[in-house]
């Protein structure tokens, strides 16, 4: 009888691990608010430990920020494609999350400055500057590695909360600059400190080749 029991208990761990695995496995959608957009995801969850998730993330606004000493209004959108691989280590609602979004993200600014502003190394009017305008663009491709918890586990119903938080690794943007409507479009002395401005901002925008990623949202399974 005693050399029986571990066979017993093997069988009896390996039922368990077997329902389990089948209570878990399944597939939903989700959506999500967050700083990579407004999301919608669908998931496939193979088992207790590995959930396979795609979707898209939206995001459009306007802000404006003050960028190497000039003031810009900027235009951020974007509509990225994410595939995603979720592995819960301890077959709960904490996971990791690696994958990558892809998309064509760009910024585009505008400044027409009011008073004296310093363009490279000098300081011109606005008369002289005009309008400024311009665009950083990234890679399509952005890959990403995150944690995660949901309660998909612990809940009866259909719907969950999902959170996630981790990095997106943007890498370095191509910035472009042109001046239109001031005395100096096309003076050469002014172009050759408008591209010192542009390189002054690649420079700004290389200083943070990784973008934070904290979303909330819900998740419903089928």
């Amino acid at each position: 009888m005693r050399s029986a029991l571990p066979k017993i208990a093997a069988t009896a761990t390996a039922v368990f691990l077997a329902s389990a695995g089948a209570a878990e496995a399944g597939a939903g959608f989700g959506a999500s608010a967050g700083t990579d957009g407004l999301g919608a995801d669908a998931y496939v969850k193979f088992n207790p430990i590995v959930t396979a998730r795609g979707g898209f993330r939206y995001a459009d606004l306007s802000v404006s920020r003050t960028i190497d000493d000039i003031d810009y209004d900027l235009d951020v959108g974007f509509t990225a494609g994410l595939a995603a691989l979720d592995i819960h280590p301890f077959a709960n609602g904490f996971h990791i999350s690696a994958g990558g979004y892809f998309s064509d993200r760009t910024i585009d600014y505008q400044a027409t400055p009011a008073a004296p502003v310093q363009i490279g190394d000098m300081v011109f009017t606005p008369q002289e500057v005009g309008t400024v305008a311009g665009a950083s663009d990234w890679n399509d491709a952005a890959p990403f590695l995150g944690l995660g918890f949901n309660n998909r586990s612990l809940v009866t119903g259909p719907v969950a909360f999902q959170a996630m938080i981790g990095v997106m690794y943007i890498g370095e943007p191509d910035v472009s600059l042109e001046a239109t409507g001031g005395l100096l479009a096309n003076d050469p002395t002014f172009l050759d400190e408008l591209a010192q401005e542009e390189q002054n901002l690649a420079d700004d925008f290389d200083d943070f080749p990784v973008y934070p990623i904290v979303s909330l949202g819900l998740t419903v399974k089928f």
